[in-house]
């Protein structure tokens, strides 16, 4: 018997510090009634710390808590693979800075029997994500670090990556709409809001 259920859409929303993911993340959620995990809930309580202190993280630092996201949205996703494919439940809305390929390449490691990746990078300008930052409180990120995560990040090519690339000058909820009507016309969900 052939399965006909299509994995489970699973969409990263990645950038800097600033660019507004976990806003737009959970007005994903909000218009998917879909599983949301915050990719900084999942860091080592070192980690935690070591930002807060406005130290930048290493690969040695990211390496095992990239390694648990992947683990997580395999978890996750094998969970809800048995689901109707046309209802918006059965998708994972997920925040990770994902600043390089090589850490993207890590959480796309999730069986494509179960899920299939994608990643939405939230694009900025550098004074736009500055001022958002400095307008945080109570955020273990500091401003400071902008400037490192810049330095870091590999834009993803969406010649050779599944991305959505999204214009973070809209609102959170508009946005989200956007993004998610964007998956759906690529026909990366099977589901419009």
């Amino acid at each position: 018997m052939v399965n006909s259920l299509n994995p489970v859409p699973i969409l990263i929303l990645m950038g800097t510090a600033g660019c507004g993911k976990t806003s737009v993340a959970q007005q994903i959620q909000q218009l998917l009634h879909c599983v949301y995990i915050e990719g900084d809930a999942l860091h080592p309580e070192a980690n935690v710390l070591k930002m807060s202190k406005g130290e930048p993280l290493d690969d040695d630092d990211r390496w095992p808590w990239l390694r648990v996201i992947r683990d997580t949205l395999q978890e996750k996703s094998k969970a809800l693979y048995s689901q109707e494919n046309n209802k918006s439940e059965r998708a994972i809305v997920l925040t990770c800075s994902s600043l390089r390929k090589a850490y993207r390449d890590i959480m796309r490691e999730v069986s494509n029997e179960y899920a299939s990746v994608t990643f939405v990078y939230l694009k900025g300008t550098q004074e736009l994500l500055q001022e958002r930052i400095g307008a945080r409180k109570d955020h273990f990120m500091g401003a400071k670090m902008l400037e490192s995560q810049l330095a870091t990040l590999e834009v993803p090519d969406e010649t050779q990556e599944q991305v959505i690339v999204a214009d973070i000058r809209k609102d959170p909820l508009t946005l989200a709409k956007w993004i998610v009507e964007e998956a759906h016309q690529r026909k990366i969900i099977s589901f419009a809001v």
